[in-house]
């Protein structure tokens, strides 16, 4: 039976940020977690559909069963997670978690993993109640979705819903195709919008950051006049300093157009994966998260907090595949539209490689800067950075099954291979076991493995 979605047709636009607002702004300083200040973990969920939905998925359960002791207790390594930015496919699973907790691990197999995505898509396109939205030049087929997400998956929750208490702050990417800047549902992103990100519904944060053209349209962030949070002061310093090979100018740069609402008065927002498909030098390293600050990490952490970091560990969960071609394989001239998907796999594969080296080098770089400035009596901060990929599994041909998996419409078998490989690359990693051994010698605290299932 075909599906139909609750609701008026009318596209859920975000809100104007007013002087005063009843909820905690959504950044960093008011939705970090409040677990130990010695630790800094930071997880980064990739896109590639439900397949990097179910790898990261098995990371976050791996973690859920690591165990350390701290000050005499029994913590969930899991407890201890600061931060997760996601994009695309990972954005479902880090969202999921994110409003919801430990019920990721109750039905989110069963809710989300099992669904067969692009017969749901079909089935929701073809309801005659949602074809009659469709007919609306301000209802499209991302907004139908949209609301499909909203209500089977994410149960109407919006962002003054997410992150909140013990769970950690996550941050969902999308691509600003008007500016090709990254774009981060975060209060910072939407001060410059003069918009107030509580009020905006989770399912279409999650939706702009899996839109994959030209599959899906455009989704549309309405950009009001004139607020007192749209000027950034780190702004206007780095267009004055115009440092033009600089990061920093070239964002500052793209988000001065915000200023003009004239000019820009709508943003669209396209799958993240567009500027970085691991989700986290785009967003974690951003100076607009930062507040143009990205070496001292100023949007997370303050002068105290700062000084009391230790221990950093951030993991990048990447489920990129590298499947041959067929036409590779045979010999054959590639078609038009295999040279186009080959052609956006190799812009894809070279900057998600280039992302993940330069976040890297910018959180190593981090750490030592803050421990240089620190006394000589308090101790160094430790980065530990590790990478998960599909290239990790040794055997070739198990390799090649991963690496032929699909986006969507997974089997079960191929759901529960997936969450298993998340662990097992987690725990095979030397960086991960790097931090543990670190975080047991340089604090006296001990870890173990918990032996639930």
């Amino acid at each position: 039976m075909a599906l139909a979605i609750s609701g008026c047709s009318m596209t859920t636009l975000n809100t104007q940020l007013g002087e005063t607002s009843l909820e905690p702004a959504y950044d960093f300083e008011s939705r970090l977690p409040d677990n130990d200040d010695r630790l800094f973990i930071v997880l980064a969920f990739s896109g590639g559909g439900t397949r990097a939905s179910a790898l990261s998925y098995g990371v976050l359960n791996a973690l859920r069963q690591e165990e350390i002791t701290i000050d005499g207790k029994d913590h969930r390594l899991l407890d201890q997670v600061d931060v997760i930015s996601a994009v695309s496919g990972g954005s479902y699973t880090a969202a999921y978690y994110g409003l919801f907790g430990d019920r990721l691990f109750e039905d989110f197999r069963e809710r989300f993993l099992l669904r067969n995505w692009p017969r749901t898509y079909g089935w929701v396109l073809a309801n005659p109640v949602n074809m009659a939205k469709l007919a609306s030049p301000d209802f499209n087929r991302s907004d139908l979705m949209a609301r499909f997400l909203d209500d089977r998956i994410f149960d109407g929750k919006t962002f003054a819903e997410l992150s909140l208490g013990a769970l950690p702050f996550v941050i969902i990417n999308a691509t600003d195709i008007n500016n090709s800047l990254t774009f981060s549902f975060i209060q910072q992103q939407f001060d410059l919008l003069c918009s107030d990100l509580n009020s905006y519904p989770v399912s279409r944060a999650v939706m702009a950051s899996s839109m994959v053209p030209p599959a899906f349209a455009p989704l549309r962030l309405r950009n009001y006049p004139e607020c007192h949070d749209k000027t950034k002061p780190w702004i206007n310093q780095a267009l004055q300093d115009r440092e033009l090979l600089s990061r920093k100018f070239a964002v500052a740069q793209g988000l001065s157009r915000y200023l003009d609402h004239e000019e820009m008065p709508f943003l669209n927002l396209a799958d993240g994966g567009i500027t970085d498909n691991i989700g986290v030098r785009g967003s974690m390293m951003s100076p607009v998260a930062h507040r143009g600050d990205v070496e001292k990490m100023a949007g997370a952490f303050g002068p105290e907090a700062l000084g009391k970091v230790e221990h950093v560990l951030v993991v990048l969960v990447n489920a990129q595949v590298y499947p041959p071609y067929p036409w590779a394989v045979s010999g054959d001239e590639p078609g038009n539209l295999e040279t186009l998907e080959a052609s956006f796999d190799a812009a894809l594969n070279t900057l998600t490689t280039e992302n993940i080296a330069q976040a890297r080098r910018e959180f190593l770089a981090w750490g030592a800067n803050i421990t240089q400035k620190r006394p000589p009596d308090r101790p160094e901060v430790s980065v530990h950075f590790a990478t998960l990929t599909f290239n990790q599994v040794d055997d070739s041909a198990r390799r090649a099954k991963y690496n032929a998996l699909p986006t969507a419409a997974l089997q079960s078998q191929e759901v529960d291979a997936l969450t298993a490989l998340g662990g097992e690359l987690l725990e095979q990693s030397e960086a991960y076991q790097q931090f543990l051994d670190s975080v047991a010698q340089l604090t006296n605290w001990e870890t173990k493995t918990d032996t639930r299932p």
